[in-house]
């Protein structure tokens, strides 16, 4: 069984652990020099703000609706996110560090001392919040490829509450017919046009597609 963990707007939710006094305001964060933005909290996300737009463009909106605005510090990013990997590292002997804000473990032989793979999934959030005050995603998978796609569902798609497993064909086919083509892990916006084109709109279809396709 295969783990990744990942924070939720990691550079957002890191500024609310900065600032506790946002924590539920709209939180944006600008890239170096303030140019563009490069990430948003899930509230700043439900007022319609985007990422990767250049902030001069949104400016306006965001003063509009009361957002908060700050400047990436990469160095208190990289302090808290090193914070975050030492406790997802208690959970498994076998970590490998993907990203600054991701991580996958592999859980090699622990079938029979890990009898719920959601409850764990939920210790692992909750260690993580109490010990850093950063939000998680918790997906579990049979390979790499599907942790990553329980992680989507645990962070965006609704029921999951943060933690997701797939771990069966019945369980992979509820968040895999849920997912669009596009945010399946490694497929950018050409492939998914051509996809479409081919009648392959979600992960579920793309599932069942030769692997000579």
């Amino acid at each position: 069984m295969y783990a990744l963990v990942d924070a939720i707007s990691f550079y957002a939710s890191a500024e609310k652990v900065f600032d506790p006094s946002i924590r539920n305001k709209p939180v944006v964060v600008l890239t170096n020099n303030d140019g563009c933005v490069c990430a948003v909290c899930p509230l700043a996300r439900r007022l319609g703000i985007p990422k990767f737009i250049p902030y001069f463009q949104i400016k306006s909106l965001l003063e509009k609706h009361g957002v908060v605005v700050r400047s990436s510090n990469y160095e208190l990013y990289a302090d808290l996110s090193e914070r975050m990997m030492n406790v997802i590292g208690r959970f498994c002997d076998n970590q490998y560090i993907y990203s600054i804000d991701e991580s996958f473990l592999y859980f090699d032989h622990y079938e029979s001392c890990i009898k719920d793979w959601h409850e764990y999934g939920h210790q692992i959030r909750r260690a993580i919040w109490k010990e850093t005050r950063l939000p998680v995603g918790v997906g579990f998978g049979n390979t790499a490829t599907l942790s990553k796609a329980a992680n989507h569902a645990a962070k965006k798609l609704s029921g999951f509450n943060g933690v997701a497993v797939i771990n069966s064909k019945t369980s992979g086919d509820e968040i895999l017919n849920r997912m669009n083509v596009d945010e399946v892990w490694g497929i950018g916006g050409k492939i998914a046009k051509r996809l479409r084109l081919e009648g392959i709109n979600n992960a579920a279809q793309l599932a069942e597609q030769d692997a000579k396709h």
